[in-house]
């Protein structure tokens, strides 16, 4: 990569953090709770960045070894078979996928969310 420091990442949560101790902090209440919702979407973002890799190889090999497809192996192509019922959602090895996918979106999206770290423990 030609981009060396700050990272994308760095930029992201140095702005989240002036957000919510310089700035939230000074604002009425109505601003403040936008400013969270701010902090909360810029806090997914860097979750984002730092674990897409990672998250996205995880995904990949859950598909694989439902669909045994690689080119099946995607999101898409996991809705539309359920939809049209290809798949069915009484199948243990398809809920085991979905719960392990929801798992990691999850993980990005509110890791502190308390369903979470029940399904993690």
């Amino acid at each position: 990569m030609i981009f060396d420091r700050p990272t994308s990442v760095e930029l992201v949560e140095v702005v989240s953090e002036f957000l919510e101790k310089e700035i939230k902090i000074n604002l009425p209440d109505h601003l403040a709770f936008k400013t969270q919702i701010a902090i909360n979407v810029l806090n997914i973002v860097k979750r984002e960045q730092q674990n897409e890799e990672i998250l996205s190889k995880e995904s990949k090999e859950i598909l694989l070894n439902l669909f045994k497809d690689p080119n099946k192996a995607n999101i898409r192509e996991l809705a539309e078979q359920i939809e049209t019922g290809e798949l069915k959602l009484d199948d243990k090895e398809l809920q085991e996928a979905l719960i392990e996918i929801t798992k990691k979106k999850i993980s990005v999206d509110n890791p502190k969310y308390s369903t979470y770290k029940k399904l993690i423990e």
